[in-house]
């Protein structure tokens, strides 16, 4: 027995579902799993590992995929890859020319083709306008969904998932409702700051003694979050989806008023908040008891700087700003870079730039490459279309997703080491500027 699985040709499965119809229309984990399993053992191949990708068909990034991928290029052993069909395994070009590039076999059982670099010019033909269509079908798909979203958001439904604190989903109605446990809590912090005399730290405070926490994960809301959710229109009964504001059919918590009020109150904290002289240290400086230090004038000449937050915390004090100027002093001094460290980091950074230099000129090639071959699929199916082997309406729609395709792939060739060159322009300029930190702060 052992002879005989050494002798057998070793594969790896690959399955996926995109979307919950697909399983609904038997393309279920489970069914392609069964099929390959068949399959493989029908034709005397070792399945080595089975990878299962379940997710969004447009969601960036799948880490199956990937992870076979990685297997497949350290383990020298393993060429075949077993698929239900062309569509499960490929979600864009990209994906193509990287297994190509692998020299692997790919059994595509349902369409009854294996496809590598020994097939049929005809056959790799074939499959790469599959593959074309594939991510045709991931981009229509993409398209509905947002049409789906949009037409649901015009008739009043929200289309997003998770709502926001204060309202439930009715799993039965499906419906959104107010949610009677923390609603109150919710209301109460929009009546509080509507009246300007209160501060998001208070709402905090009342927060924490009413134990106002998310439904899942049971954790008390942060400060950050309540300023976020006293700007939400969703608590009038709107809400916004890609970028337009629609009137929802869910009950509003507050009213239009009272809303706008509270964001009159942000409005003048905001105006208020900082004097019309710009002093040195404004909105640099924090109490330790997490409130903002504001500075005044003092005899018409020295400034003085204290906390917002005396009376409720701690005594008020007052501090003046030559003291502080010192102590900021020391604090960049610290920072300053030595010539030692500047030199040091300036040649470590050009060591990186050479290093990314050589990555980029390999991204380069690999980009040529891809290009290049979209270039020669696209002469195929215009052979093809002349030899009467597809017809008018395929050979357009083909066409253009391979336009598609060499545009992005031509995009991404003019901009490869624009970011890069940015990043380090960047980076040099940081240690140029903390190598002279001290020197333009006394300044």
């Amino acid at each position: 027995m052992g002879a005989k699985l050494l002798n057998m040709i070793k594969a790896v499965i690959y399955v996926r579902v995109s979307t919950k119809d697909q399983e609904r229309e038997g393309f279920s984990i489970p069914a392609q799993l069964e099929l390959l399993r068949v399959y493989a053992k029908r034709n005397k191949l070792q399945v080595i590992r089975e990878f299962v990708e379940s997710e969004s068909a447009g969601k960036e990034g799948r880490k199956a995929f990937d992870q076979m991928v990685t297997l497949l290029v350290h383990t020298s052993s393993i060429k075949t890859i077993l698929v239900e069909k062309t569509d499960r395994l490929y979600r864009n070009f990209h994906d193509y020319v990287i297994l190509e590039d692998m020299d692997v076999e790919i059994h595509l059982v349902k369409e009854h083709e294996i496809i590598s670099k020994n097939s049929r010019s005809h056959a790799k033909l074939i499959h790469g306008i599959k593959v074309v269509m594939a991510k045709n079908y991931i981009d229509n798909l993409s398209e509905e969904v947002k049409k789906g979203q949009r037409q649901k958001a015009q008739r009043g439904s929200y289309p997003g998932g998770v709502v926001s604190l204060g309202y439930v989903r009715n799993r039965l109605t499906k419906t959104i409702e107010i949610d009677p446990e923390r609603a109150d809590t919710i209301r109460k912090f929009f009546e509080l700051y509507s009246t300007g005399e209160i501060s998001i730290d208070a709402l905090h405070e009342i927060a924490i003694k009413d134990r106002l926490t998310y439904p899942r994960s049971g954790r008390i809301i942060a400060r950050s979050e309540i300023e976020r959710l006293l700007k939400k229109e969703f608590y009038t009964g709107r809400f916004r989806w890609s970028g337009t504001l629609y009137a929802g059919d869910h009950p509003a918590l507050v009213n239009s008023t009272l809303f706008d009020q509270v964001q009159m109150a942000f409005q003048r904290r905001s105006n208020g908040r900082f004097s019309v002289r710009n002093f040195t240290f404004s909105r640099l400086i924090t109490c330790e008891c997490g409130n903002a230090v504001t500075a005044e004038i003092k005899k018409e000449r020295y400034i003085y700087y204290h906390c917002t937050g005396y009376g409720r915390k701690h005594k008020k004090q007052y501090v003046r700003e030559s003291n502080l100027d010192l102590q900021f002093g020391v604090i960049v001094g610290k920072v300053t870079l030595t010539y030692e460290w500047y030199d040091y980091l300036r040649a470590c950074l050009e060591q990186e730039r050479k290093t990314q230099k050589i990555h980029i000129a390999r991204e380069r090639e690999r980009l040529e490459s891809t290009r290049d071959k979209i270039m020669t699929y696209m002469k195929k199916a215009f052979q093809a279309h002349v030899d009467g082997s597809i017809g008018e309406d395929f050979f357009k729609q083909v066409g253009s997703d391979y336009q598609k395709q060499l545009n992005a792939v031509n995009y991404r060739l003019e901009n490869v080491s624009k970011a890069v060159e940015q990043d380090f322009d960047s980076a040099l300029k940081t240690i140029e500027l903390s190598q002279q930190a001290e020197t333009l702060y006394l300044r």
